[in-house]
């Protein structure tokens, strides 16, 4: 998803209201603010309520306390760290100024999202006192265009980033905003480009009454949880069309629905389907393709028996079970390949929960795969994951569960994209254990700051093994929960894990 760009307005868009209003309203200007809007331009007029407020007393430090107080609907952050984690090109463009905005998004955590920042310059001088300039020196300098306010034209601005996306080979944009600086860029915008209006604002209406004119697809939205839900899902869109699907990833990596259809010699007719299909319903076709083939339920079970497996995961999985730990699997597999695969590895009793989607024989004897989710029907709504499943959900109905339990803390073991939404659910006490240079790997590399856990990266079983065994005696010391002596006698261990029992720890594979 590298190639796409999000162009964000921010004052009414990021945040809920106007800063240079709010920080004039809560220092108690106003007054001076109004008497004075008719008699000068507005950045002109914001450098003298800055020099206003200075001469008051008023510091650069009681600004920052009001611009961290500034509303803002809590989808709106959740929405940028999303497009942010999925890849995308975050920018601003926006007439408030430098100041203003860095000092909101440093508060709220996502600076670091955002590529660039356009907008009026601002910055404290040697007395302490905030100055606030036009983007474009109007004076001198005028841009021209008769849409925008003379400090700025955003269209032009965009235009600067669409010839800069030509040279670095992104394709496609969405720009969101509200005022009437944002209908310009708004008719800059391609063919495959999107603009989000928030409606009932001044874009919305110009944007409505000029709809021939806008190139782009227009998507309305009115808050926080409408910008986050049709944000996500125009990236996911994009993405679709752009030919980026999960699923392409989900072929390489997961390897048990590719081992038995390669095994069964069905490769060509499964690559031949894949693009035109959803992953389960793809799979649910290949079992009736080869049940037409006579190949049986044993069959496909022989081929299960065979998937390769490292060595040493199975000794680890009976040693974190032999530990008291409380072991779950969350798959994007099916309940019949992975239960299958477990009960001949002699595993299968480790596991307290199996979440996957459903594999079945019907009385046809035809293995029948169905979505963990009906998405046609129930879509889950979240944008970081596959449609027939979201692994974090789950993993917070987990994390509820063992809240009830008295169940404090988890590990995480994954490798595809569909691991990643999952690892930002983890608490700060957890820990994620992503496969090196495998897609979850890539994505926590790349969002470090947005994933809370402790994150111990594994290339092979044996690092498997001897990182999770570790990990489990380390939450075993902190939790001070030492073997009784009794318990000692009657459990073989290596000396490695003797002396400690952990409280039932769930261990998601």
């Amino acid at each position: 998803m590298a190639g796409i760009v999000v162009v964000f307005d921010f004052d009414k868009t990021i945040i809920d209201v106007d800063s240079d209003n709010w920080v004039v309203d809560e220092l108690g200007a106003t007054d001076l603010f109004n008497q004075l809007l008719p008699t000068m331009p507005w950045n002109s007029l914001m450098d003298r309520m800055m020099n206003e407020l200075h001469t008051q007393g008023i510091t650069i430090q009681d600004i920052e306390e009001v611009l961290k107080r500034v509303p803002i609907h809590p989808r709106i952050v959740l929405a940028i760290k999303s497009a942010y984690a999925l890849g995308c090109d975050l920018r601003v463009i926006s007439d408030a100024n430098v100041f203003f905005i860095e000092t909101i998004l440093k508060h709220l955590g996502i600076r670091d999202c955002f590529s660039e920042i356009n907008t009026n310059p601002g910055y404290v001088d040697e007395e302490g006192r905030l100055r606030i300039l036009p983007y474009v020196d109007f004076q001198t300098s005028p841009h021209g265009c008769n849409l925008c306010p003379p400090n700025m034209c955003k269209g032009m601005i965009v235009e600067r980033i669409q010839a800069i996306l030509a040279k670095e080979g992104k394709k496609r944009m969405i720009y969101l905003g509200d005022g009437i600086g944002d209908f310009c860029p708004s008719l800059k915008l391609m063919e495959t480009d999107f603009v989000m209006p928030r409606k009932d604002f001044p874009a919305w209406n110009l944007i409505n009454e000029n709809r021939t004119l806008v190139k782009a697809a227009v998507h309305e939205w009115t808050d926080g949880e409408e910008f986050e839900h049709i944000l996500l899902q125009l990236i996911n869109t994009i993405t679709v069309e752009e030919n980026q699907l999960l699923s392409v990833e989900y072929c390489k990596f997961q390897s048990i629905d590719n081992w038995v259809v390669d095994e069964l010699g069905a490769t060509d007719l499964f690559n031949q389907l894949l693009p035109t299909m959803p992953w389960n319903s793809l799979m649910d076709r290949m079992m009736n393709e080869l049940h037409t083939q006579v190949i049986t339920i044993q069959d496909i079970e022989e081929v299960l028996k065979r998937v390769p497996i490292h060595p040493r995961i199975v000794p680890a999985i009976k040693s974190a079970y032999a530990l008291g730990c409380d072991l779950r699997v969350i798959s994007d597999a099916n309940v019949f390949f992975i239960e299958t695969i477990l009960k001949h590895l002699g595993i299968r009793d480790c596991f307290s929960e199996i979440n996957t989607n459903p594999g079945y024989v019907d009385e046809e004897g035809r293995l029948r795969i169905l979505p963990y989710v009906d998405f046609q029907k129930s879509p889950h709504g979240c944008n970081l994951c596959p449609p027939n499943m979201c692994k974090g959900m789950i993993v917070e109905r987990i994390q509820a569960s063992m809240a009830k339990e008295g169940k404090k803390r988890m590990i995480y073991l994954g490798d595809g994209i569909g691991d990643f939404c999952p690892s930002l659910k983890l608490m700060e006490t957890d820990f994620v254990m992503p496969r090196k240079d495998f897609p979850a790997w890539n994505l926590i590399s790349k969002n470090r700051t947005l994933v809370k856990a402790t994150v111990h990266e594994w290339t092979d079983g044996e690092e498997f093994e001897h990182i999770l065994l570790q990990l489990i005696n380390t939450i075993t010391v902190e939790e001070s929960q030492l073997l009784s002596v009794e318990y000692c006698k009657f459990q073989t261990m290596s000396k490695a894990t003797h002396g400690a029992l952990p409280r039932a720890l769930p261990v998601p594979y």
